[in-house]
């Protein structure tokens, strides 16, 4: 699967690509990893091993996706298959969404999201969840500007039909 998205950037277009990460892009991917990490509420222990192993597997259970703008990684969602077991309905949880610092607030999140939902959609997911922590009132107002609600005050998982 692979997207392509077309961005403004103050005023140039520039393709955006969304795509399965592929062996070349560990070396960046994993610096993305990294940047996240200390705004994670979980450990986040991901290393060179095991991002190969995701990236290989022949049927993933977790799915990496990149934003790719004039080949150069700028973003990238972790997306993790799972079953709601009391509705026996199939879900995709928004693992990790990250965007570089220099492209936030240009619509690569929302092309990652976007892309989310197609491959949960694929998958024959019912729906989208992400998971945030508690203080982050960006993320909060960003996944609710992706689409994704709230089902209950107490629960910290947005969902999103698919």
């Amino acid at each position: 699967m692979s997207v392509q998205t077309p961005i403004s950037l103050t005023g140039i277009q520039h393709a955006l690509t969304i795509r399965p990460a592929e062996g070349a892009d560990l070396p960046h991917l994993m610096e993305m990893i990294h940047d996240l990490k200390p705004q994670m509420d979980d450990k986040l222990n991901l290393d060179e091993a095991s991002v190969i192993d995701i990236i290989h597997a022949p049927k993933p259970w977790v799915r990496l996706l990149v934003a790719e703008q004039d080949g150069v990684l700028v973003g990238y969602a972790a997306l993790v298959g799972g079953l709601q077991l009391s509705a026996q309905d199939r879900a995709m949880e928004m693992h990790h969404i990250y965007v570089a610092p220099a492209q936030r607030g240009q619509g690569v999140g929302r092309a990652l999201s976007d892309a989310a939902m197609t491959t949960a959609r694929t998958l024959g997911c019912e729906t989208l969840t992400v998971a945030i922590a508690r203080t982050s009132a960006i993320a909060k107002a960003a996944y609710r500007a992706f689409g994704f609600e709230r089902p209950s005050l107490r629960a910290p998982r947005y969902v999103m039909p698919v």
